[in-house]
């Protein structure tokens, strides 16, 4: 006689059955999700390597950018007597391929270049304001007031600019040293950031003066009158904004002005100051601005550098650069 299992047997069976279903969808379950996890580390690793690599490629893009303006300025110094707004260093160039200049690199079809060249000596040199001996400038100062009055910023602004000029510029006291040095003194205002953290000038007031302001190296530059707004030559020569704006006219109507004697002959007497110890046809200092597109890479880069003037074009230095 065969013994049929009891129905308690039948359901213990079943859940037993059931229980083992469960473990099953679970540890594959655990087991989709660690292979998961080790597939996404993975892809996320190779992006990651991937980028870097961009990055660095971008750079030495960069690099070869800034050199390739640096050649640039340094051959306009051998063609032209002047700087003026219609060189071609002043031309900009719009996003461009690399391809599409020459290159023939698997690179060179996946990266694009844009950027542009400006004339530092186009703004006010806020490093003019202190003289070697840490003394500020009357006339400098003055004609910082100017462009604050022309762009409807309180004159105050000036004075605290000058201010900050006066203690980041001021001479070294005896024992003064390089260990003592970022305590003692502040950095000047390079960047328009700088000016907007100038304690007592309004973000506003330091926006609108920025595009016009500039620090140089040397306290002894003057403004070159063929690439400067009509708002900065109206403040360093101390005429009124309409013959300055007039002064623009004509270099864009007609030519850009030679040498200083050709543009004296032009705009006739000055307010203050000798015209050739604040206007010049000619630069020494240029921004130098370019942006790198290469996949998912996006680098933006800015420099100052230095152009030296003498016979055969001199050299080009590198005097400070930064990626925006």
């Amino acid at each position: 006689m065969i013994r049929r299992p009891s129905l308690a047997n039948e359901r213990a069976a079943q859940r037993q059955r059931g229980a083992a279903v469960l473990m099953a969808l679970v540890v594959a379950t655990l087991a989709v999700l660690i292979v998961s996890g080790l597939f996404w580390q993975q892809f996320v690793l190779l992006r990651t390597i991937e980028n870097q690599q961009l990055i660095v490629q971008s750079r030495v893009l960069m690099a070869g950018a800034l050199d390739w303006a640096r050649a640039m300025l340094r051959e306009d110094a051998m063609r032209s007597s002047y700087d003026g707004l219609d060189e071609f260093w002043a031309k900009g160039l719009a996003e461009t391929r690399l391809d599409q200049l020459g290159e023939s690199s698997t690179l060179a079809a996946q990266a694009s270049i844009a950027g542009g060249i400006e004339d530092a000596q186009s703004r006010l040199n806020l490093r003019n304001l202190v003289d070697d001996d840490g003394s500020i400038r009357e006339a400098e100062l003055e004609s910082l007031k100017r462009l604050c009055d022309l762009l409807g910023v309180p004159a105050v602004s000036a004075e605290l600019i000058a201010l900050r000029m006066q203690q980041a510029f001021a001479p070294r006291t005896a024992g003064e040293g390089p260990a003592t040095e970022p305590a003692l003194r502040p950095l000047p205002p390079l960047l328009p950031t700088d000016i907007a953290a100038i304690p007592g000038i309004e973000p506003e007031a330091a926006a609108r003066l920025a595009p016009y302001l500039a620090v140089l190296d040397s306290n002894r530059t003057r403004i070159n009158v063929n690439t400067a707004p009509a708002e900065v030559i109206a403040a360093r020569l101390d005429v009124s904004l309409a013959r300055a704006r007039a002064v623009v006219a004509q270099r864009e109507r007609i030519s850009h002005f030679v040498n200083v004697g050709n543009f004296a002959g032009y705009l006739g007497e000055v307010g203050s100051g000798e015209l050739d110890t604040a206007a010049d046809t000619n630069s020494s200092y240029f921004f130098v601005r370019g942006r790198i597109r290469l996949a998912r890479a996006d680098i933006r880069m800015e420099a100052l550098v230095r152009r030296a003037i003498q016979a055969g074009g001199g050299t080009v230095e590198v005097l400070w650069q930064r990626e925006l």
